[in-house]
């Protein structure tokens, strides 16, 4: 009977216990979703601006190597007028 007792004890104290925190929990828990969205965000931003950073630098070189072909051109054409 003592065990019994003790065990409905301890199960009361259990469930008592795990009932008066629920709403911290919950509290914390949308705190912590909210971090993770945020952090998503963060993560995000990071990788479109590394994206773009990476696509301005190829605009950048295919301009640099169409000014070259021009300047090249422009230099055989002026050596075709000299001749």
């Amino acid at each position: 009977m003592k065990k019994v007792f003790a065990f409905a004890a301890i199960v009361g104290m259990a469930a008592l216990a795990s009932c008066g925190n629920a709403e911290a929990l919950k509290k914390l828990a949308d705190s912590l979703r909210q971090d993770s969205i945020n952090a998503a965000n963060k993560m995000q931003a990071y990788n479109d601006s590394v994206k773009n950073a990476m696509s301005m630098d190829s605009t950048n070189a295919a301009n640099a190597a169409a000014k070259a072909a021009d300047s090249v051109k422009m230099a055989d054409s002026m050596a075709k007028m000299k001749k």
